[in-house]
This record gives structure tokens, C-alpha cells and sequence, in this order.
């Protein structure tokens, strides 16, 4: 009896999952007749790769002058303060190396063990 019972609920399941399945399906092709899919022209598409690589090129430039820029400024202050007072030099070294356990301790992510 319970094998009986147990091969007309797998049937029910099978044919509840074949009309969960055909009403999917039914559902995409509607999705799909709604939303027709396209494929772009070549030509637009190969368009839009150029524009992005120059537009990607000119943004590195940018970051690449903003970079020497900085640097060639903190290098001449650098410089400018090791000339005319070491003294002061030093003491930013210092803070430095103060600070510097300071930040990456506060940068990095604490894991809790749970």
C-alpha cells in the first residue's frame, strides 16, 4: 500500500513539474516575443571599441601627467627642505615612521571568528 501511495505522489510531482517546466517555457517565448534579441552591426559595434580605447588612452595620459606632476613637486620640496633646514627633514621622517604602523593598522580588515 505505502509503495502504491508513494508511486502516485512521484507521479503527481513528475506532472507537476512537467506543467512548472511548460509554463517557463511559455513564459520565456513571451519574454522573448516582448524583447526581441539583435545582434549589433558590426561597424556600430567596432565604433564603440574605438571610441572606448581612445577614450581609455586619453584618461591614462591624464593619470600619467598628474603623476609626474606630483611627484617632481613633492620631490622638490623634499629636496628644497633638505638643503635649507635638515633638521626639519628629520622630523618629518620621523613622523613618518610614526604614523606609517598607524595607517596600515587602521586600513586593514578586521575578521571576527565566528
Amino acid at each position: 500500500m505505502k509503495e502504491n501511495n508513494s508511486t502516485n505522489r512521484d507521479l503527481e510531482l513528475d506532472e507537476e513539474d512537467e506543467q512548472t517546466v511548460k509554463q517557463l517555457i511559455d513564459g520565456f517565448d513571451k519574454i522573448d516575443q516582448w524583447n526581441p534579441v539583435s545582434t549589433p552591426n558590426l561597424q556600430w559595434f567596432q565604433q564603440n571599441v574605438e571610441l572606448e580605447q581612445k577614450r581609455i588612452q586619453r584618461k591614462q595620459w591624464k593619470d600619467l601627467i598628474a603623476f609626474i606632476l606630483v611627484a617632481v613637486s613633492v620631490l622638490s620640496v623634499v629636496i628644497a627642505i633638505v638643503y635649507r633646514q635638515p633638521i626639519l627633514f628629520l622630523y618629518f621622517q620621523l613622523v613618518g615612521i610614526i604614523l606609517l604602523p598607524l595607517a596600515f593598522n587602521k586600513t586593514r580588515k578586521r575578521v571576527s571568528k565566528e
